[in-house]
């Protein structure tokens, strides 16, 4: 696959649902994303399975100030951080990237559904 930068001319790619794993100090979880618009700024929503708290096992994390930055999906909230570039190949897509999150780091592989 190859990078694809993202731009406000190819934000479409983007919308709908994603879904991969995310890796945190050598264990990876089930992740999802859904972004629901094409215009900045982007608006969604991260699923994060497997997470232990006391309310269950997934947290959801809804979003309305998704950007590009660098021609990467960018989001920040408060200390927490998502960046993830666009890969394209073979029919598929692909968002990978760093994230920041409720004091763990590590790495998001996402596949288009």
């Amino acid at each position: 696959m190859s990078r694809e930068p993202i731009s406000e001319g190819n934000l479409s790619y983007l919308t709908g649902k994603w879904e991969g794993r995310r890796y945190v100090k050598g264990y990876n979880f089930r992740t999802e994303l859904e972004i629901y618009n094409d215009t900045l700024p982007l608006k969604g929503k991260f699923i994060f399975h497997e997470v232990k708290r006391k309310t269950g096992g997934t947290y959801t994390v809804e979003f309305m100030h998704g950007m590009i930055k660098d021609s990467n999906f960018y989001l920040k909230r408060g200390q927490n951080y998502f960046e993830l570039s666009l890969h394209k190949g073979d029919g598929k897509m692909k968002l990978e990237g760093d994230f920041f999150s409720e004091g763990y780091e590590g790495t998001i592989t996402l596949y288009k559904k």
